[in-house]
């Protein structure tokens, strides 16, 4: 789970400053909560739109599910509220790292358009093509692929490793400062209208 926080000087100082005006801060501080949270889904939206898949044509969707894990506004205290994104992939993109292979002993990297986004039991049944285990080198340096037999010969679908390194993803979050922009133009939208129902 990733927790968006703004905790900076000329954020604090302007939020701070329309929010001290208002008469009911906990409803500006929810308001300005679903301003952050439909930034962050309409951000994601747009990720799954324009971003395509490097292998396939075929759309996993992954940022379309991240948007749907944006959570509701959460008020923590009297002057604080969170918005969460709980989808459990999404924090490797914001900061990237390895991936280790767990229960199955080797992750199963796709290298072919009909290997992308499917389990290799998942490639078998949708597919109906039996995929072999070759392995090349000996001890601990093996190199290890599943591959499907064809009338053309073998064609490598997956390529096993214990481990992958990914990059972070710079976009994967909006920029900083778009969203304060946003958040303190919802602020100042709700300080008056606030104000016109004196």
């Amino acid at each position: 789970m990733i927790t968006i926080q703004f905790q900076r000087s000329g954020f604090d100082r302007q939020y701070g400053e329309i929010i001290s005006k208002v008469k009911n801060p906990s409803a500006m501080l929810k308001v300005s909560g679903r301003e952050l949270a439909n930034q962050l889904k309409s951000h994601f939206r747009l990720k799954d739109r324009t971003e395509p898949n490097q292998l396939s044509p075929r759309r996993s969707h992954f940022w379309l599910a991240v948007s749907r894990t944006v959570s509701n506004p959460m008020q923590e205290g009297i002057d604080s509220i969170s918005v969460s994104i709980t989808h459990p992939a999404f924090a490797q993109k914001v900061f990237g790292g390895v991936i280790r292979a767990k229960a199955a002993g080797a992750l199963t990297i796709p290298v072919e358009e009909r290997a992308y986004g499917r389990t290799a039991a998942t490639f078998e049944q949708e597919t109906g093509l039996k995929l072999f285990l070759l392995r090349v080198g000996k001890g601990s340096f093996q190199k290890a692929v599943l591959a499907a037999k064809e009338a053309k010969g073998l064609v490598i679908e997956y390529v096993l490793k214990k481990s992958v390194n990914q990059d972070r993803d710079p976009n994967a979050l909006p920029v900083a400062s778009a969203l304060e922009e946003a958040i303190l133009a919802r602020a100042k939208s709700y300080y008056e209208n606030e104000a016109k129902l004196e």
